[in-house]
């Protein structure tokens, strides 16, 4: 039996629900095949091979890259799919292929839930084995797919993040991952049922590595009209301060599992340096795995914009960084990867940035980002009930999907074509999560236009929305749908990918 899934891993296991199978639809151990892929769609030349047989994958920090050509055009990267032979996990005191199969006598429940312990984490992987797991690099890497051991048990949560694993009673580690972030925890399981707790099933929300606690570091870029570092606070990566009397929740300084970069911030926060002197600095760049450049006047353009800057982001991001930016910083994107994307320019000012900014109804095109969207709890969906009733989105006719305080718009996400490593080619250019509207102005109302995109660069990935990546400038209680976007993208973008030679920088 064959099944795909999109794997986002660690240096020894991890799978995320895309490729075509319902997150938590599959469960089993792994087969001995030990080829790996990356299959996808698109259009043009030569392609790599589409669903097959392959093994269960772990990611490494090597960058060779395989894959089968067909010709028959170019494959898309952006599917980031793993195949996976699961065949063995329904036989039990068997052998497949001859991997031994020990007898489940005992099972394994509960949900993953974010750092926060309140959001449901779609497509997480969840398995037990008797070998501590090796944790999370504490610096850049590359998420890459290698086999995984025969033996593993596992399974991946559904779209409101719950699962139920058999496994072997028995003294286990039992790990809980989604990207970068990952639980390992020893637990003695007996036979029957073992209900786990949500301290076992929860994101971690710092790193710990003697624990067994792992989260990406993460710098952010603070600027001064993007409210992120109050929404990473609320994903459960700081602590927060709620006033329901002024319908605000902001960021405690101090507890926050991320360094806070200037980039405009007005003096908002105590920061490390500026973003000027990360991206010069590829010492310091490097100890990154994300890093996120809200809306901002661009202060540091000129750092970007140099050689030895565009040299080392595009060096970080191909050894496994990734760079999410939103609207007015899109000049930063632009610096480095200009041929990924093209910018509308405002129509009395000139210039990339919009001066009229706009509300946009959008379509969610992902269908498991629309699954998860689809299971979240009523609370989640509608946050007005915490602000005074009204005010801000809600989720209540997906796959349509409010977006706030749109700066920018995207004209063209361009194929981008790079050796498949096989004489063909793949396209690696952007993926497009939620497209929408344009204010019919600046941007065009249609054809829809992207809203959420993403792309691959060597073993990396680089984001970008048009609209804030948290609602408007103010505060405000709880998280808005483009922030819960934003948490799904958080944890899916580390999927384990085939690192292909990024593409030449544009002349």
């Amino acid at each position: 039996m064959f099944r795909l899934f999109s794997t986002f891993l660690g240096p020894l296991l991890l799978a995320s629900g895309c490729g075509g199978v319902e997150p938590g639809a599959t469960t089993g151990q792994a087969s001995l095949d030990p080829s790996t892929g990356d299959p996808s769609t698109g259009t043009s030349t030569t392609t790599t091979t589409g669903p097959g047989d392959t093994a269960p994958t772990t990611s490494t920090s090597t960058t060779t890259t395989t894959s089968e050509s067909t010709g028959v055009g170019p494959t898309t990267a952006d599917t980031e799919a793993t195949k996976f032979d699961l065949g063995a996990g329904e036989t039990q005191g068997e052998t497949e292929g001859g991997c031994p199969v020990a007898p489940n006598d005992a099972s394994i429940t509960g949900t993953v839930y974010a750092p926060n312990q309140v959001i449901p984490v779609s497509g997480a992987l969840v398995y037990a084995t008797d070998t501590q797991p090796e944790g999370i690099p504490d610096a850049v890497y590359c998420t890459e797919c290698v086999q995984l051991a025969c033996e593993t048990q596992f399974t991946l949560t559904k779209p409101d993040g719950s699962f139920d694993l058999a496994v072997p009673a028995g003294s286990k580690y039992v790990v809980v991952q989604k990207g970068q972030f990952m639980r390992v925890t020893e637990v003695q399981l007996a036979a029957g049922v073992n209900p786990l707790p949500v301290e076992v099933t929860s994101l971690p929300d710092h790193r710990d590595a003697a624990n067994g606690l792992y989260i990406p570091n993460i710098a952010l870029g603070l600027g001064s009209y993007d409210r992120l570092e109050d929404a990473l606070g609320k994903l459960g990566l700081a602590d927060t301060l709620i006033d329901p009397g002024s319908y605000s929740e902001t960021l405690v300084e101090g507890t926050q599992q991320f360094d806070m970069w200037d980039n405009g911030g007005d003096g908002l926060y105590t920061t490390v340096g500026s973003v000027g002197e990360l991206v010069l600095d590829y010492d310091k760049l490097s100890k990154y795995h994300v890093l996120f450049m809200p809306c901002s006047s661009d202060p540091y353009l000129s750092e970007f914009l140099s050689d030895l800057g565009k040299d080392n982001l595009r060096k970080w991001v191909a050894a496994g960084g990734k760079f999410y930016v939103s609207d007015w910083s899109n000049e930063y994107l632009s610096a480095a990867f200009d041929q990924y994307q093209t910018f509308y320019q405002d129509m009395d000012f000139g210039g990339p940035d919009l001066y009229s900014p706009y509300d946009s109804l959008g379509t969610v095109l992902d269908p498991d980002l629309l699954a998860w969207l689809e299971a979240l709890p009523p609370a989640l969906k509608d946050i007005n009930p915490l602000n005074g009733g009204f005010g801000h989105p809600v989720i209540s006719a997906l796959p349509q999907i409010e977006t706030v305080d749109n700066w920018s718009g995207v004209a063209a996400t361009p194929p981008v074509l790079v050796d498949d490593g096989m004489g063909g080619q793949i396209d690696v250019g952007h993926k497009t999560w939620i497209e929408g509207p344009g204010d019919g102005y600046n941007a065009p109302s249609t054809p829809p236009n992207p809203l959420t995109i993403t792309g691959h660069y060597g073993c990396g990935k680089i984001m970008f929305t048009t609209y804030h990546m948290a609602e408007a400038s103010d505060s405000y209680i709880g998280l808005t749908p483009q922030e819960l976007v934003l948490l799904y993208l958080i944890l899916e973008i580390g999927v384990c990918q085939e690192a292909f030679e990024p593409p030449p920088p544009p002349r």
